[in-house]
């Protein structure tokens, strides 16, 4: 017992050395200096030594980014840090319960939290801290000014349940040693300069619900092994530079709920695997160009889907008629693609739906009657296809409309008067059609009313297709 007392001794006073070590490498300009030139082999100042020392007369230093005062890299919050207080004390250290003394003990012990987000930490995150802090539960260190690797170390935090470190600007790849972490719930590393390949070994995380790691620079494939993780709720990996196919197996992803892919470079066709992510309400895989083919029939077997971004894609074929059986969907946007065909009468089912962007395609045909039932539709744009036929009464029935997008599209006969019965509507784009006639005065009776502000048609003078006394603007 007593050697066990010991280690537990030695290992406290190395938790309270690595703190120490965050504190002076996170918060000192010559510390933050040197240990950005020597770690990040940048050049800071003028490259000299001389230019890179902190040398206590005017508390600043220069980087690359010019000077850099030791105001500028205070920390907000540091009560009790480096003082004679256990370091159970110390802003944002949370330790384990003490044995004897329960949760209010106030000398140094296992740390179970660390929590100094967004403190104004800048430099290099010490290798110290994923080395000493092995009992660590939750470490939260976003939104500061953080650089460096994520060390291999983080392998050996056995009891780590939640890592962030989003909004910094930590750099390199993700280490394989992360999947050596089995009790990640949470792991959050967006907004950051991360690089290279996601790997594989993150399917080892089974527990984890939520991966975000957005907005940074990860390249390669998606790792089929994504599929392992079970228990996931949200996936964030959007803008970055992914390629390749999305692996099927993410179809395994039974508990997802959220799910972005957009503003990547992945390719190849949509997979019919998305279709069994039954709990999935939000799902976006817009902004990846060279995603082609066509949209999977089976997203309609998705009850709860709120969220479908699939626009800025290269998709084709006809829009399903089975996503009328979307009861849950609010946003739907699938604007520029190549899709074709017309639109179907079996979208007349979507209640709940308030955006329909479609936008840019190649779509013919005329606009359903079954439109009339889209109670809940806010924005429609549809602007850029090859629709046709007369625009039909029956939007004058979607009483909660305020945008009507419908230029450039091949509508003809006259504007029915009873847009004008839209009380909500504060844009109407009619340019770049067949129609003809004057612009019923129901619908200026809007513009009057200070309701409508934004209303084009085809009226320039002097050989205008529609009279329009009060129309913004005329092409």
């Amino acid at each position: 017992d007593g050697d066990f007392d010991e280690q537990d001794a030695q290992q406290q006073l190395f938790h309270r050395y690595a703190l120490t070590v965050l504190w002076f490498q996170t918060s000192h300009p010559d510390v933050v200096a040197d240990t950005k030139k020597n770690q990040l082999g940048l050049t800071v100042g003028d490259g000299t030594a001389e230019s890179n020392r902190y040398d206590g007369t005017d508390n600043s230093y220069s980087d690359n980014n010019g000077i850099v005062s030791s105001n500028d890299i205070q920390w907000k919050q540091s009560t009790n840090w480096l003082s004679s207080k256990g370091l159970c004390l110390w802003h944002g250290v949370t330790c384990h319960p003490h044995e004897e003394y329960g949760v209010k003990f106030d000398g140094d012990y296992h740390v179970a939290i660390l929590n100094l987000t967004e403190n104004n930490l800048h430099g290099i995150l010490p290798r110290e801290v994923w080395v000493s802090l092995t009992k660590v539960k939750a470490l939260d260190l976003s939104g500061n000014e953080l650089e460096g690797t994520i060390g291999r170390e983080v392998g050996e935090l056995a009891d780590l349940e939640d890592l962030f470190l989003s909004s910094n600007k930590f750099t390199g790849s993700l280490p394989a040693e992360i999947g050596n972490c089995l009790n990640p719930f949470n792991l959050y590393l967006n907004d950051n300069n991360l690089q290279g390949s996601l790997p594989s070994q993150i399917g080892q995380l089974t527990k984890l619900r939520g991966a975000s790691l957005f907005n940074n620079y990860f390249q390669g494939k998606i790792p089929d092994e994504i599929g392992d993780l079970k228990d996931l709720i949200a996936l964030y990996l959007d803008t970055n530079q992914f390629t390749g196919q999305i692996p099927e197996s993410i179809g395994r992803l039974e508990s997802m709920v959220d799910l972005r892919l957009r503003r990547n470079s992945l390719s190849g066709t949509l997979p019919t695997e998305l279709g069994q992510l039954t709990q999935i309400q939000t799902l976006y895989i817009d902004t990846n160009p060279k995603i082609k083919g066509r949209i999977p029939t089976q997203l309609s077997n998705l009850p709860k889907l709120d969220e479908l971004h699939l626009y800025q894609n290269n998709l084709s074929g006809p829009l399903p008629p089975e996503f009328g059986l979307l009861s849950s969907l609010t946003y739907l946007y699938l604007d520029s693609n190549e899709l074709t065909g017309s639109i179907p009468d079996e979208w007349g089912e979507l209640r709940n739906l308030e955006q329909l962007f479609l936008a840019g395609n190649n779509l013919e045909g005329p606009i359903p009657d079954t439109f009339r039932a889209m109670t809940s539709l806010r924005y429609f744009r549809a602007s850029d296809n090859d629709l046709s036929g007369q625009l039909p009464t029956e939007l004058g029935k979607m009483e909660k409309l305020e945008y009507l997008y419908l230029e450039e599209n091949d509508f003809e006969s006259q504007i029915p008067t009873e847009l004008g019965e839209l009380t909500k509507l504060k844009l109407i784009h009619l340019h770049g059609n067949d129609l003809t006639g004057v612009m019923p005065e129901q619908i200026c009776r809007l513009m009057d009313d200070f309701v409508l502000s934004d209303l084009k048609a085809d009226c320039e003078e002097p050989d205008p297709d529609v009279t329009c006394r009060c129309c913004t603007s005329c092409e």
